[in-house]
């Protein structure tokens, strides 16, 4: 079954977080998987989805604690928000800040403010969403970030996965239950997972508010524009809304991390950037539903296809950095010469550039921006790739390499080195 796929966030918040501090908050998009992963480290979990502990959390939400021992989860916090103030209070009150104290899930970010977000400095949050690739392979050592930021270039061996199986895949989404389904039953379950996000989620932590309809207008349209830049007025007027009714609606749904924007990459060293986020969903099955589009549709659309493919590597990119070794950015490029690329990391002042092409087959000319940006940045451009849905790895110029997106799951087999270094297996 899907819940029993471990997972990669599941030995960093057990091995790195909890033996090293008091609380940390696992945030993600609902059904992502939180709760069975906390629930496999700890003994004790209070389910605020359940009214009667809901109800004692928000009446007597530090007696609550006090009532438990060794390490809890407290899953579902927006079920009851008192519980978040009640996790400050109990690490603030144990001087000795023993760690491990706390798991805190839930399907909504907590906004930053003194009234929702008490935990600065208590909580350390991590955001997980749903299955990755490496995941369903089994093979959660491996972290394509890491990868691609090695100090010797990785060398990949020829990919057996077929454009059509990368489609399967966009379609079937990330959530594990969605996973158990196909075809019509698949359509049910997200469309019942969309229902369950405007009618209760939402007004869930907005004290009642949007009304669902607007919201799923909203959604829908951010489903037309993932892997593009941000339009709120694109946004308002295909969902029929006003600007600012667009606007927070957007915002919203990144609380409850279904959409995710992904900022655009300045420098000093570099002039006229554009400074507008792109948008993504964060599930390429939940925009392909909300699309009404499935496998043969995309094989169909030119255009929507390479969307959801830049959305099926964006998900990938993203639950990847949360356990990569050191912290990394996840940006986008575009300047106002029409110069783009799909997705910049950026760590420790060192770039990896990557461009996603859905063909089964790709050109220089497809890695220009790419070259562009290289030769501006110097040594501080680490590699590029632009991936693609063929199947063979190959250097395009330099540091530049055509790579097939499954070099995303599946580690290199050695890593290619400068004259005189000695060999190192992967």
């Amino acid at each position: 079954m899907a819940d029993l796929y471990p997972r990669i966030v599941e030995r960093l918040v057990a091995e790195e977080l909890l033996p090293n501090f008091p609380a940390v908050f696992l945030v993600g998009p609902r059904g992502a998987g939180k709760s069975t992963t906390a629930g496999r480290l700890v003994d004790t979990v209070i389910d605020l989805s359940e009214p009667g502990p809901r109800q004692a959390a928000r009446d007597d939400p530090d007696g609550v604690l006090a009532a438990t021992s060794g390490t809890v989860v407290i899953d579902e916090w927006q079920e009851a928000p008192e519980i978040l103030a009640a996790v400050k209070r109990a690490v603030d009150a144990d001087r000795a800040r023993a760690p491990g104290r706390f798991i805190v899930t839930g399907s909504a970010r907590a906004t930053f403010s003194s009234q929702t977000w008490p935990g600065t400095g208590r909580l350390i949050r991590v955001r997980m969403y749903g299955l990755t690739q490496s995941e369903l392979a089994h093979n959660n050592a491996y972290n394509p970030i890491d990868t691609l930021f090695a100090a010797t270039a990785p060398a990949f061996a020829t990919s057996q996965v077929s454009r059509a199986s990368y489609i399967d895949r966009i379609v079937a989404g990330r959530f594990p239950a969605a996973l158990r389904h196909s075809g019509r039953n698949l359509s049910r379950w997200f469309d019942a997972y969309a229902e369950q996000l405007a009618e209760r989620d939402a007004p869930q932590i907005t004290g009642g508010h949007p009304r669902a309809r607007l919201l799923r207008g909203v959604l829908r349209s951010c489903a037309a524009r993932t892997g593009r830049e941000l339009n709120k007025e694109a946004v308002a007027r295909d969902a029929e809304v006003a600007r600012a009714t667009a606007d927070s609606h957007v915002r919203l749904l990144e609380d409850l991390s279904i959409v995710v924007l992904v900022p655009a990459w300045h420098s000093n060293r570099i002039r006229r950037l554009t400074r507008s986020p792109r948008l993504h969903l964060t599930d390429p099955g939940l925009a392909t539903h909300l699309l009404n589009a499935d496998a043969e549709t995309l094989t169909r659309d030119g255009i929507l296809i390479g969307q959801l493919f830049e959305t099926f590597v964006a998900a990938e990119l993203l639950a990847h950095i949360e356990t990569a070794s050191a912290a990394t950015g996840l940006f986008h490029y575009r300047n106002r010469d029409g110069r783009e690329i799909d997705f910049l990391l950026e760590r420790r002042g060192r770039v990896v550039g990557i461009e996603v092409k859905s063909a089964t087959s790709v050109s220089r000319d497809d890695a220009r921006h790419l070259m562009w940006l290289r030769d501006r940045l110097g040594g501080d451009f680490h590699y590029g790739a632009v991936l693609y849905s063929g199947q063979i790895p190959y250097r395009i110029d330099g540091s530049i390499w055509a790579l097939p997106i499954s070099a995303l799951w599946q580690p290199p087999h050695r890593t290619l080195i400068a004259a005189g270094e000695q060999r190192r297996a992967w």
